[in-house]
C-alpha cells in the first residue's frame, strides 16, 4: 500500500470518530500523514514539542467537549505524549494520539528513531477505534517505510476498522442492585460537568464542601476542608477531590460513597454509582460564621501574603472570567482564599493525575474566543511549560497569564513529613528554591503575564494563623 494512501485511510478513521482538530508536530517518519491532513478542511495546530501539543490537545477538548488528535513522527516523540495520555485517562478526555512509526522488523535492533512504540501507553491508551470508548486516549501507530512506500499499519485493525467508537467509556463504574441510606453525612463535590450542577444542586441538603471545578463552589456550606469532621459518611460526588482531606480520609474510619461519571474511587474503599443515582441527601447545618470572620481578619492583617493576593485578585477578575488553576498550591489557596461572592466565573484545571506537565499547554487549548481567559499558575509549573506559548500566534483568544512567584515549590512547606528536613537542604533539593523572574519570559513570547511576589514572612504567618484556627 502506498504510505499517503494509508495516511488517508488513518485520518478518514480518525475524522469518522469526531475529530475536526489536529495538533500536528513536524516529521520525517510522520511527513505523509501531515501531507493528507494538509489538503482536508480541518484546522490544523502546528508545534515544535510534542509533550506541549497533547496538553495543548486535552484543553481544546475540554473547551469543545469533542476528540482532539496529536500527530506526531516516531522515537522518542511518541513517548513525548504519555503524560498526557496519563492525564486523559484519568480525566475520562478522548484525546486521539496518532504516531508515525518505522516498519516491524527494525524493532529491538537500535536503529535510528526506532523504539518500541506499540503498546506504549499500555493501560492508558486503547490499540483499536473499534473498542475505543472515548473516555481515555486512543493510539493508533503506523508503520511507514522509506521511500515513503510499503507502509502498513503497526496494528492493522487499529487504523484500518472505521468503524465508529462506542458510546460511553472505560470500565463502567459499578452499578450495585441499590444505592445506600446516608445518616451524618457531608457531602464533597469535586469537579462535575455543568449538565449535572442543576440536578446536584437540588438533591443536596446536608453539610457540603464544594471545589472550584464543580462550578458551585459558592453554593458550599463549608468553607473550609478542616471543617469536614465529625461526620459517619462522606458523599463524594463529581471527580476525585484535590482536597488534602480526601487523602486524609484513607486512614480514616468513615463510610465513602461516591458518585462520579468516572470509574474511579480515588480511594481504596467505596462503591462508585452514576450520579445519576444521585438520591436526595439530608443532614444538620453548621455554624461556620467564627471561622469565617477569624479567616478574614487573617487576610486583613496580612495583605502581602499569598492568601490575601488570591483574595485581591479573585476580586479584581472581571465577572464571568475563565480561570484555569495550576498545580498544587495555587488551585488549593484559591479554593481556601478567592471570594465567594456569585461572579460566574467558569474553572477549568488538570487534576486527573495531578501532575505539572503541560499546566500552560492546556490553558491555551481551553482559551476560549471572545472570552475573559486567565491562567494562574505557581512559578515552576510555568517553569515546567515555557515553551507552551509557541501556539499563541495560531489563537484567536485573549488571556492573561498570573504567576505567583515564591521563589520555588513552597507547597512543600506544608508536607508534614518534610518540616523535619534541614531547612536549607529543603529549599535547595526539596523546594527548588530559586531568584527566576519571568518579564523576559513575557517579552520574547509578546505575551501578557503578571507577576505576584508575595512576601514570604507574610505568607507565613497567615497560614500559621490559620492553622492555630484549627490546633
Amino acid at each position: 500500500m502506498d504510505s499517503v494512501e494509508l495516511a488517508a485511510g488513518v485520518i478518514e478513521a480518525v475524522r469518522a470518530a469526531g475529530v475536526h482538530e489536529f495538533c500536528v508536530c513536524a516529521g520525517s517518519r510522520n511527513a505523509p500523514l501531515l501531507a493528507v491532513l494538509g489538503s482536508l478542511p480541518v484546522r490544523l495546530f502546528s508545534f515544535v514539542d510534542e509533550r506541549s501539543a497533547a496538553f495543548f490537545a486535552l484543553g481544546r477538548i475540554k473547551l469543545h467537549g469533542a476528540p482532539v488528535a496529536v500527530v506526531t513522527t516516531s522515537g522518542t516523540a511518541a513517548a513525548e505524549l504519555l503524560p498526557a495520555a496519563v492525564e486523559a485517562f484519568y480525566s475520562g478526555l478522548p484525546l486521539v494520539l496518532v504516531t508515525a512509526d518505522r516498519p516491524a522488523r527494525f524493532r529491538g535492533t537500535g536503529a535510528p528513531q526506532s523504539i518500541e512504540q506499540v503498546g506504549l501507553f499500555g493501560v492508558y491508551a486503547s490499540p483499536s477505534i473499534a473498542d475505543w470508548s472515548r473516555r481515555g486516549a486512543l493510539h493508533i501507530n503506523v508503520e511507514i517505510d522509506e521511500p515513503w512506500n510499503d507502509a502498513v499499519p503497526a496494528a492493522g485493525p487499529a487504523a484500518s476498522r472505521a468503524a465508529a467508537p462506542k458510546s460511553g467509556g472505560g470500565t463502567p463504574p459499578r452499578q450495585p442492585a441499590r444505592t445506600p441510606a446516608f445518616r451524618n453525612a457531608v457531602v464533597v463535590i469535586g469537579a462535575l460537568a455543568d449538565k449535572h450542577r442543576g440536578f446536584v444542586k437540588e438533591r443536596i441538603h446536608a453539610p457540603v464542601y464544594a471545589e472550584p471545578l464543580s462550578g458551585l463552589r459558592e453554593h458550599s456550606t463549608i468553607p473550609f476542608e478542616r471543617m469536614i469532621k465529625g461526620f459517619d459518611h462522606v458523599i463524594r460526588i463529581g471527580n476525585v477531590p484535590t482536597l488534602r482531606f480526601w487523602r486524609d480520609l484513607e486512614s480514616l474510619d468513615v463510610e465513602v460513597t461516591h458518585f462520579s461519571d468516572l470509574p474511579f474511587p480515588g480511594l481504596t474503599r467505596g462503591e462508585v454509582y452514576p450520579i445519576e443515582e444521585l438520591p436526595e441527601i439530608h443532614g444538620r447545618d453548621i455554624d461556620q460564621s467564627d471561622y469565617t470572620q477569624r479567616f478574614e481578619q487573617i487576610l486583613e492583617d496580612e495583605p502581602q501574603s499569598e492568601l490575601a493576593m488570591f483574595r485581591k485578585l479573585s476580586e479584581e477578575l472581571p465577572d464571568g472570567a475563565r480561570i484555569y488553576l495550576g498545580n498544587s498550591l495555587p488551585i488549593r489557596e484559591w479554593d481556601l482564599a478567592a471570594t465567594r461572592e456569585p461572579r460566574g466565573f467558569v474553572y477549568e484545571a488538570n487534576r486527573g493525575a495531578n501532575g505539572i506537565d503541560g499546566q500552560l499547554s492546556t490553558f491555551f487549548g481551553w482559551c476560549a474566543p471572545d472570552a475573559d481567559n486567565v491562567c494562574i499558575v505557581g512559578d515552576l509549573t510555568a517553569i515546567y511549560d515555557l515553551g507552551a506559548p509557541w501556539i499563541v500566534p495560531q489563537l484567536d483568544a485573549r488571556f492573561r497569564i498570573v504567576v505567583i512567584n515564591n521563589g520555588g515549590g513552597r507547597i512543600f512547606g506544608r508536607v508534614g513529613a518534610l518540616r523535619g528536613v534541614d531547612p536549607a537542604l529543603r529549599a535547595r533539593i526539596i523546594e527548588n528554591e530559586h531568584d527566576v523572574r519571568f518579564e523576559h519570559w513575557a517579552k520574547m513570547w509578546n505575551i501578557d503575564v503578571t507577576e505576584l511576589r508575595p512576601d514570604a514572612e507574610a505568607s507565613r504567618r497567615s497560614w500559621e494563623r490559620y492553622d492555630a484556627l484549627w490546633a
